[in-house]
């Protein structure tokens, strides 16, 4: 089935990706997983030998896992080991993204991971702006991940379709299925942590909220950060962004006895 989803003109319009030759950073290990013949995805593992949990993170457009390189450090004072997964064709991974790739290469890099027994028993999976999509995807697919954090994350692909200077009218079964995290988030149990800031213009807090709405998750928080927009959240006032992330995680280690 053809797919506006699937076509060049969608893609390299959606996705910014660029290289890295940056040094790994002491505390770093990098990882390769193989996705197909020929392809491997970039991994960074933030070790931590404190660490009561771990984070799979999915970055946002544009972005790579060396920009987590000075960042991590906040996320491992909250008692995790940062996980940062590349696209394909960003940084050093293979290949050319695309969503639907971006999707099934993030099953692949959690099998890897758990298969080599690179994982806590407390997993979290996060993702950021774009990254919100294979995110989802995780959490759908593996109901013995523990958490979800969605930060600055789309809800409606038609939108995310729109900003491309595209337009579909409505989504088909199949798309609806795999694209559309407004839906796919009411198959999500686990506890939900929804971030975005106030002032974001590149995706409205409107699909913010419309993903806390549709989340059947008996436990779910909606945090709107006043003051920044889509990619200044951690500059958010009065600790507002590690602050939630704490006060989130802190419960998922107290609810599950570690």
């Amino acid at each position: 089935m053809n797919s506006i989803f699937d076509s060049d003109q969608f893609n390299q319009n959606l996705f910014f990706p660029r290289p890295d030759c940056s040094e790994t950073p002491n505390n770093a290990e990098d990882i390769f997983v193989e996705v197909e013949s020929n392809c491997k995805i970039h991994v960074r593992v933030f070790r931590s030998l404190a660490a009561k949990f771990s984070i799979i993170f999915f970055h946002g457009n544009g972005e790579v896992v060396a920009d987590y390189n000075e960042i991590a450090g906040y996320f491992i004072a909250l008692g995790c080991e940062l996980i940062v997964c590349d696209f394909r064709g960003y940084g050093r991974s293979d290949g050319n993204p695309t969503l639907r790739l971006a999707l099934t290469d993030a099953a692949a890099i959690y099998y890897y991971l758990k298969d080599n027994k690179l994982l806590k028993s407390i997993l979290c999976s996060m993702g950021r702006s774009l990254g919100s999509a294979p995110a989802i995807e995780l959490c759908v697919r593996f109901p013995e991940i523990i958490c979800c954090v969605i930060e600055s994350g789309y809800a409606d692909p038609i939108p995310l379709v729109a900003r491309r200077g595209l337009h579909i009218s409505k989504l088909t079964d199949e798309e609806n299925e795999l694209f559309n995290n407004s839906d796919k988030i009411r198959l999500i149990k686990c506890p939900i942590l929804i971030m975005h800031g106030e002032d974001d213009s590149l995706i409205s807090p409107r699909e913010a909220k419309l993903n806390y709405k549709n989340s059947c998750s008996n436990q779910k928080t909606l945090q709107i950060l006043k003051g920044v927009g889509h990619n200044d959240m951690m500059m958010a006032k009065e600790n507002g962004y590690f602050g939630g992330l704490s006060i989130f995680f802190n419960k998922i280690i107290n609810d599950n006895k570690i």
